[in-house]
Parts: structure tokens; C-alpha cells; sequence
């Protein structure tokens, strides 16, 4: 990792905002002005930062060039010989430094960009020796055999490093991996123990694969976590890095929590950790032609940005570069149609560059291999106009193809779980936390699956699970406080809420809610469904209009709703319909015409795999023959 001190001018903000995520994402260290602080002397903290860069990076571009502050910095650069210039535009560089190679980011189309910014990369992280000039313009490496020679050696070494590397990991099949605190201070010992007690976890999924061992030093091991604390209680911060046997930084992320939540950051730091683990030995895995450095740190920052930040739209470059770069490493294929699914999925499904992105990038990873999993996980979810019909058809396939895949296990439960297969649901969706129990996300759908079903219990013994691996974190609060809302104590339910934890203000259909069930008097059941109807009407929340009537048992005018509903405007709806709530509603034979209405019977006919409730020996009527008879008044 560089230290790298970016130079440009305000006009050209957003640029250097994209130069600097990029090279983050790579793994440097990049300073910036937006990191000066309110009341610090502008000219010396610039000065300083200048003094610690080993790069120094300049956008030139028509404003830039008449800078004078970007021209110092330049001067600063190309005189300690440490200037890497970049062209933002068709503006050429001032006097004084025309004679230097540049790069040129000028150039449009994704592959021009691709290149400029791995041209980049590789000027940082082979950087001119102190006191050395940068190469001048017209210069070229391959024309200056000594150079070309040189280079040539040095990829040689590496390669040779690398192989090592990758027989000592392999050797027995296990990898060995280790967690060291950066300093001796109490804060820095407590999240390394704390982390190297996490990772344990991690041993008995992987089969032997894994090795935990005594930190003594980051030698010991084939991969070291080097992770150290900082910042106050009220905004903790803390550093994770990881390193080969060699002392190769792989890969580094500083996190944060600006609410002051000690456990968030630990189960942060905790999660980042198993993913980019697991990427790294997938990356220096024989089965594919080795990755350069740059891209294995670039590999390695997507997918710590992909499963362990909010916005998987910042893991989509990295995997773009990496896939160009190395385009038979199949698994960054997987990852960069996972970041384009996610992100297609938090916009609603709604956003059609996504989803012609989705199917482009469908397209090129089945030229690498065409029975990529990930594949039918992005099909299963790219069916018009809803995917009711086409779900099952690629999950089944996806899960076929990829049966220890947690993403994969997790999206085929939430399918069976609309189609009324609650059964085979938990037992996928238990598997996905087995294969990957560090995801908060794994387990919370194993809960939800759980406690839809009337497995109370079982959800409960899941959930002090998630407590006791993750005490404190926001998002186990925020199951606890579900779990009890929809199913156990209300009263513990509005503990939580009102106790401010759960970062937001009571809602006053919450609150109707929780008095009905507290005290299900016929004032309060009324309330609290004047209040449920009225946010249906206002937001189209049916989901909480049909639970709150199944839970204060409305069984009729739940039929009543669900007979009227428009099932294109709301066919997320078709996953309440099988809680356990609802129970005397699937009793009523009227609610084989909703199944009808909502496309459910066609995938039962068409499948011939029927929901878990019509097996149930003392139901009134059997589906089969209601779905014929339904059938023959259509026809």
C-alpha cells in the first residue's frame, strides 16, 4: 500500500473523488484537502502531507493548469521524484513539466478508462526511487530494454512468491491464519482476541480447509489479520489489514461507526474479515492464471465492499476492472453479478440499465463458464412481469450448480418461502448460515423463516445465538424487536422501541399494534386497524394491514382484502400469506381463488409441488381437487 497525496482543483472535485475511491479500493492510502479539519493551518497540513506521500498524484486539466496551488504540489512531486501526472483533458501540462509521461484519463469508453486507471495503479505501485525523474514523455518502457529487463525481473520474483505462497496455503489442504493486535494497548488486544474468536467459527464450515493459530506474529501463518482500535466511545474506529507470510499487504479498510456502537464495529470488522478471507483463497487458488497484485487488492476491496457495506454499487468497478483484467477468474464474475444484483434489487427492480447490465454480464460469464451459478441467480430474478412463475426454475438451477453458495441457499429459501414450502425453506436457509455463520443476513432469514412457520421456539433459541456471536449490534436488535412485535411479548416489543435503540420514533400504527395485543380490547382492536387500513391506503402497506387483521383475528376481512387487492401492484404480498398468522385463513377454501389470483396455483399445477399446509391432515378441503375445480371454471 502507497501513501498518495491527490492534487487537483475544485472545478475537478468529482474527478478526483472517482481517482480516489479507486485507489482506496486498490488498497492506498490517498489524502486529499477534504481531509483537512475545521480550524487546521491549510498551507502547513498540505505541506505535511506532501512530506509523507510516497506518490504524488496531479489531475491537470484547464483549470488545474492555472492553479497555482496544484502547480507547487506538482513541483513538490516532480522534484522529490515522486510526481505521477494525469490528464483530465486535452490541456496540456504547464511548463516544467511537459517532459514527463502522462496518463491520460481523457480518453472515453469503459476500456479506455480501465486502462488509464491500471496504467494508475501500476505507476503507484512501482513508483520512481527518491530523488529519481519520472519518465519523459515518449519514453516508453518497451523500448528501454534495461527497464523492460528490469520490470521483467521483478514480475519474475513475484511470480515466484506467489507460487510459494500459494503451496504453502495449500499444503494439506488447510490454510492457516492468524489475528495481531498493531499496538499493545488494551482496546487494540481485545478486538484481535475478538476477531480471532469470530474466525473460529469459520474452522468447522470449511472442512479442514482452515487453520486458526497462535498469534505469536504475522509470520506464523499464511494469512495475518493485523487489526488495531482508535477514536473515542462516542465514534469508534478501528484498522483491519491482512498480509501473506511474506509481509504482502493484500488488502486494508479503516471502519467506522459515528453512533458510537462498539458492537456494529465489531461485527463489521468481524464479517469483512471471513469475506475477504474467503475471497483471497479464491484468488490465489491454482484453478485459474495467477492475478497481478493490483487486481488481487482490487478483488479483495470489492468484496469487502460487496458484503459488508449498505451500497453494493461500490463493489460494481472493482469487479468490472478485475473481470477485464483477469477475464477467466471465474469468481470475479460471481461477485460483480452479485454487486449488479443486489444493486438492481434495492431500487425495486425497477432500474432497466441495471437490468440490461445483469444480462450483458450474464452473456460474458457464460463464455468463461457456462454453468456459473450466479447466472441462474440473476435470471431467477430477471422474469417479467413478476417472477412468481420463472423464480423456482433458476433458482433450482443455481442451486444445482452451486449447493454451498450462501447467497445462492438464502435466495432458494425466500422463493420456497413464497411459493408455501416453509419446510425445505428453513432447511435452506439453515444451511446458508452453516456454510456462512458470520452473516447477520444468513441468520435473520433463518429466524424469519422460523417464526413464520410457528416455530417460535426454534426462532428464539436462533436468535440468542445471534445475540450471544454479535451482543449489542443493531441489526440483532432490530430481529429481537420483530420477533417480539409479530409473534412473542408485545410488551418487550414496546420496551424496545421506546428505549431508542432501535434509532427511530414509535409510528402510531406501531403503537395501536402493540396495545391491541397488550390488551385486545374491541377499542383498541379497532384502532389498531383503522390505523393499519389507513397507512395501506396511504403507502400500499399491505403486509402490515393483512398481519395486523390475521393477528387480531379479522379472518374474514383478511379474504375480503386479498379477494379485492391488485396482485401486479403488490405481489410481494404472496410471501405474508403462509405466516403463521394466516393459518385459519389458508383453512378457508376461499383461499385457493386468492392462490389463483396471485399465481400461486399455476406453479403448484405446473411444478406439482404443492405447499407445506396442504399436506395437513385436518384441513377442510383438499387443494388438488379445489385447484381442478378452479381450473374447469376458467377453462
Amino acid at each position: 500500500m502507497a501513501s498518495v497525496f491527490l492534487s487537483y482543483d475544485r472545478h475537478d472535485a468529482d474527478h478526483a473523488r472517482s481517482v480516489a475511491l479507486a485507489l482506496e479500493q486498490a488498497g492506498h492510502s490517498v489524502w486529499w484537502d477534504r481531509h483537512i479539519k475545521g480550524g487546521a493551518q491549510y498551507s502547513k497540513e498540505i505541506e505535511d502531507a506532501l512530506k509523507r506521500a510516497e506518490a504524488v498524484v496531479v489531475l491537470w486539466s484547464r483549470h488545474s493548469v492555472e492553479s497555482a496551488w496544484v502547480r507547487d504540489e506538482a513541483a513538490a512531486g516532480r522534484d522529490s521524484g515522486r510526481l505521477v501526472p494525469v490528464k483530465l483533458d486535452r490541456t496540456d501540462a504547464p511548463m516544467g513539466f511537459r517532459q514527463y509521461q502522462t496518463i491520460d484519463f481523457s480518453r472515453r469508453g469503459k476500456s479506455a478508462r480501465d486502462q488509464a486507471m491500471s496504467e494508475l495503479l501500476g505507476a503507484i505501485e512501482a513508483p520512481p526511487s527518491h530523488g529519481a525523474k519520472a519518465a519523459p514523455r515518449g519514453a516508453s518502457w518497451r523500448g528501454n530494454s534495461w527497464v523492460w529487463a528490469g520490470l521483467a525481473a521483478v514480475a519474475a520474483l513475484v511470480s515466484v512468491a506467489l507460487l510459494l505462497w500459494r503451496f504453502t496455503a495449500s499444503e494439506g489442504n488447510s490454510t492457516s491464519v492468524t489475528v495481531v493486535a498493531n499496538d499493545d494497548s488494551a482496546p487494540a488486544q481485545s478486538l484481535a482476541t475478538d476477531l480471532l474468536v469470530k474466525l473460529g467459527s469459520l474452522q468447522s464450515t470449511r472442512g479442514g480447509s482452515l487453520q486458526l493459530v497462535e498469534p505469536a506474529s504475522a509470520s506464523d501463518a499464511d494469512f495475518a489479520f493485523k487489526v488495531g482500535q482508535a477514536g473515542g466511545a462516542g465514534e469508534p474506529r478501528a484498522n483491519l489489514a491482512l498480509v501473506d507470510r511474506a509481509g504482502t499487504l493484500l488488502w486494508s479498510r479503516q471502519f467506522e461507526q459515528p453512533g458510537g456502537n462498539q458492537a456494529d464495529l465489531r461485527q463489521q470488522i468481524a464479517y469483512s474479515a471471513g469475506q475477504v478471507l474467503r475471497c483471497a483463497t479464491e484468488a490465489l487458488a491454482p484453478t485459474h492464471p495467477k492475478l497481478k497484485l493490483p487486481t488481487l487488492k482490487l478483488y479483495l476491496n470489492g468484496c469487502a465492499d460487496l458484503y459488508a457495506t449498505t451500497d453494493p454499487r461500490t463493489a460494481i468497478p472493482p469487479f468490472e476492472v478485475v473481470t477485464a483484467q483477469a477475464p477467466k477468474f471465474t469468481a470475479a464474475w460471481g461477485k460483480l453479478l452479485i454487486a449488479n444484483l443486489e444493486a438492481y434489487k434495492n431500487t425495486g427492480a425497477s432500474d432497466r440499465a441495471l437490468q440490461n447490465d445483469l444480462r450483458r454480464y450474464v452473456a460474458q460469464a457464460r463464455k468463461v463458464n457456462p454453468d456459473l451459478a450466479e447466472t441462474y441467480l440473476v435470471q431467477s430474478w430477471l422474469q417479467a412481469p413478476r417472477p412468481i412463475l420463472g423464480w423456482m426454475r433458476y433458482a433450482d438451477e443455481a442451486l444445482e450448480k452451486n449447493p454451498d453458495n450462501s447467497e445462492i441457499l438464502q435466495n432458494h429459501a425466500i422463493g420456497l418461502g413464497h411459493f408455501g414450502r416453509l419446510h425445505d425453506a428453513i432447511n435452506n436457509a439453515r444451511r446458508a448460515t452453516e456454510v456462512d455463520p458470520l452473516s447477520p443476513g444468513a441468520r435473520q432469514v433463518l429466524i424469519a423463516f422460523l417464526a413464520d412457520s410457528g416455530a417460535y421456539d426454534a426462532a428464539q433459541r436462533e436468535l440468542s445465538e445471534a445475540e450471544r456471536l454479535w451482543p449489542g449490534a443493531s441489526n440483532v436488535l432490530e430481529t429481537r424487536f420483530l420477533l417480539e412485535y409479530r409473534y412473542g411479548d408485545p410488551i418487550k416489543a414496546r420496551q424496545l422501541l421506546e428505549s431508542g435503540k432501535m434509532g427511530r420514533i414509535p409510528s402510531a400504527e406501531q403503537t395501536s399494534f402493540l396495545a391491541a395485543r397488550s390488551d385486545p380490547s374491541a377499542a383498541n382492536i379497532e384502532r389498531a386497524v383503522a390505523q393499519a387500513r389507513a397507512l395501506y391506503r396511504q403507502e400500499n402497506a399491505l403486509h402490515q394491514f393483512i398481519q395486523t387483521l390475521a393477528v387480531l383475528g379479522r379472518k374474514d376481512e383478511v379474504i375480503d382484502v386479498l379477494l379485492s387487492a391488485d396482485p401486479a401492484s403488490t405481489p410481494g404480498i404472496i410471501s405474508t400469506f403462509f405466516r403463521a398468522p394466516l393459518a385459519q385463513v389458508r383453512r378457508d377454501v376461499r383461499f385457493m381463488t386468492i392462490a389463483q389470483r396471485f399465481g400461486l396455483v399455476d406453479y403448484w399445477r405446473a411444478t406439482d409441488t404443492w405447499p407445506d399446509f396442504c399436506s395437513a391432515p385436518d384441513l377442510p378441503y383438499d387443494c388438488k381437487e379445489e385447484v381442478a375445480k378452479l381450473a374447469g371454471k376458467s377453462g
